[in-house]
């Protein structure tokens, strides 16, 4: 199981903001979007950092209220944490346990191609191991059937 599968599945679709962007935005939204993290990224739409819902309080509980007058530049990760398509769900969710962050940045020839959580890993494991139960019952099925 690839990155590329995660992504295929799920979409591509990454929402990001520039840098100057006051950090305060970010909540709304992600609640409009349903999402917990926005890249951020130069006026070229490189990935320059990455700010999640951890993030966005981290900042508040250090500053106080007025972190959210600030730039999202001031309470990004930079640079965002990364992989590759063609690396496995496996190596991303380690990646993601030793760095413990719950998002990562998907890139391909130095442009994004999309960000996966861990819930989208999660996610695509369990249906994964849905698919091989369900095939192997009904192997077990046959092969009683035939006995």
């Amino acid at each position: 199981m690839k990155i590329h599968d995660v992504l295929a599945d799920k979409g591509r679709q990454v929402v990001t903001v520039w840098p100057e962007k006051q950090l305060g935005d970010i909540p709304r939204l992600f609640d409009e979007r349903n999402i917990a993290s926005v890249v951020v990224v130069d006026h070229a739409g490189n990935p320059l950092g990455i700010v999640t819902d951890r993030d966005v309080l981290r900042a508040m509980a250090r500053i106080g209220i007025t972190a959210l007058e600030r730039p999202v530049s001031e309470a990004m990760e930079s640079p965002p944490p990364t992989c590759l398509p063609d690396d496995t769900v496996n190596q991303i969710l380690r990646v993601m346990t030793e760095r413990r962050v719950r998002h990562v940045v998907v890139m391909h020839e130095r442009k994004m191609a999309g960000i996966v959580s861990i819930g989208d890993l999660v996610k695509f494991r369990l249906k994964d191991a849905e698919l091989e139960n369900q095939v192997l019952r009904d192997l077990a099925l046959r092969r009683m059937a035939v006995e």
